[in-house]
């Protein structure tokens, strides 16, 4: 377990997940995404890959604390390849448009080789500077610069391992003069090109961090370069792997196989310096899944199993989480973000916190318990035997049939008076916390001698005041004194409300 400072506070991180495109290749969904629970969630920064269909803001505001809960929400990035069908490739780059065919001299010298495991992307000299200000610059028109400034907590970034390429693997025919001549300049470039990226991003979100996935040898190639090594970890949240336990030349379900010799180099360069191991292996079946999970967790890592290598939906946590925190028939506990948010509870009976924001909440069947929060909420109770919490704001409460109970415990104001619709002297009650209404007597029954209709206090027991004539309540704490009642409540006109409607709470 890890614990990450954001632009919007510590989260606690003990598991992941990682989903780059929705089922079967169709668009990401962000209320999904809202509602999953995962500590840490990958995702990428647009629905489809296009620029036209970024997230918002308040979208990424959701994902980070919405009804899945809190959540670090970073933004998938390719650093080391590019891809066809991402905004910025330009189909007169090859032959015939795609990344797979040749390239022609329109293509930029950053361009290189075709990916061979996926066709669709071209390797690209990421030290190159046309290339880097594709991703971040000073002008913050980067694919980098839109996800920072939209709120993602951090950038996951991909194909790090694209240096050992360059540095070790890159035939003669794809060198270019200027190209690294060996694995450790490789290494030096890619960490100068992730240290420079993010403190470009602390210039926006000091907080900002980054992810690389793979390279977990990197570290061990740069060698005698501390200087390097200290700048590299000092932008990094942690390092992500790929198949360290499932791995061979299958997409998924590989035969069990550890990667002794990346494990331990994982837990000396990346675990000895306090920054955790995201494992992800593209495996499903229960077997394989619990054992990756237990092989996982013993090694100190986070594992997350990955159904397809695709990406293309989120699996469970690996502890026992459900995928994502959704409205059902049945008993749910529903929180909303620091937005305003729109919640159905459906049937059962529910637990619904709009938190901050102006809300619309709806308990539906069952006997429901809403909370408002901070804003100008609206509650509705629908049918069964609610309890309704304004909380702050000019709340508009209704309880529709059964025997609800409207609950006043904050800071009474001209700002916090709530207007409680269809209220049944015959079925509902309301709840005057003692903390609030400090005089109103102790914790029981409203004495019928505290209350009073009319348009003011009529003796000094009075503290509940009923003005029937506008459906005003007022709460008076020294009854005819010289304390000025204040307004907490407006209901009907002409109720026949006795001091049997209300209870004093503790």
């Amino acid at each position: 377990m890890v614990s990450f400072t954001t632009s919007s506070g510590k989260v606690t991180v003990n598991n992941w997940g990682y989903e780059l495109q929705g089922t079967n290749g169709n668009p990401l969904d962000a209320g999904l995404l809202i509602s999953a629970t995962h500590d840490f969630l990958v995702i990428d920064s647009t629905r489809d890959g296009s620029n036209a269909e970024r997230f918002t803001a308040d979208e990424i505001t959701r994902m980070k604390d919405g009804m899945g809960g809190r959540s670090v929400v970073a933004s998938y990035i390719s650093i080391g390849e590019a891809a066809e069908f991402r905004d910025y490739w330009k189909t007169t780059w090859t032959s015939g448009g795609e990344a797979r065919d040749k390239l022609t001299s329109n293509a930029p010298d950053w361009l290189g080789p075709v990916n061979a495991d996926w066709p669709e992307s071209r390797k690209v000299r990421y030290w190159d500077k046309d290339w880097q200000d594709l991703i971040f610059n000073d002008k913050k028109t980067g694919d980098f610069d839109a996800f920072v400034k939209a709120g993602f907590d951090a950038a996951y970034l991909d194909i790090v391992d694209a240096y050992y390429f360059w540095g070790a693997e890159a035939s003669a025919k794809d060198r270019q003069p200027g190209d690294p001549a060996n694995t450790k300049q490789a290494a030096q470039r890619m960490v100068d090109f992730i240290v420079a990226l993010t403190e470009h991003a602390r210039k926006t979100n000091p907080d900002f961090f980054v992810i690389p996935q793979n390279g977990a040898f990197i570290m061990e190639d740069l060698g005698s370069d501390s200087a390097r090594k200290k700048a590299y970890l000092g932008a990094i949240g942690g390092i992500a792997v790929e198949d360290v336990y499932y791995g061979g030349e299958a997409d998924e379900n590989n035969k069990l196989n550890p990667d002794r010799e990346t494990i331990d180099v994982l837990k000396k360069d990346f675990l000895a310096n306090g920054k955790p191991v995201f494992a992800v292996d593209y495996i499903n079946g229960t077997a394989r899944i619990d054992e990756f999970n237990k092989l996982a967790l013993k090694d100190g890592f986070i594992p997350y199993a990955a159904p397809d290598r695709d990406l293309d939906r989120l699996a469970a946590p690996h502890d026992g989480d459900p995928v994502f925190i959704r409205p059902t028939d049945k008993n749910d506990s529903l929180r909303g973000s620091q937005l305003a948010d729109t919640i159905d509870g459906l049937a059962g009976s529910d637990r619904i916190d709009g938190r901050n924001g102006n809300d619309r909440l709806d308990g539906g069947k069952g006997n429901d318990t809403l909370i408002g929060g901070s804003g100008n909420d609206k509650l509705s109770g629908g049918a069964g035997n609610d309890k309704l919490y304004g909380g702050a704001g000019q709340d508009a409460l209704a309880g529709s049939s059964g025997a609800d109970i409207f609950v006043f415990d904050t800071k009474l104001g001209a700002s916090n008076i709530d207007t409680i619709s269809a209220f049944s002297a015959k079925d509902d009650t309301i709840w005057l916390d003692d903390d609030i209404f400090t005089k109103a007597g102790k914790v029981d029954d409203l004495l019928s001698s505290a209350f009073h209709t009319g348009t003011k206090a009529h003796d000094a027991s009075d503290r509940i005041i009923y003005d029937k004539l506008t459906g005003k309540l007022f709460y008076d704490a020294d009854g005819t004194g010289k304390t000025a009642a204040v307004q907490f409540a407006q209901l009907d006109k002409n109720l026949s409300l006795t001091a049997s409607d209300f209870d004093i709470i503790g």
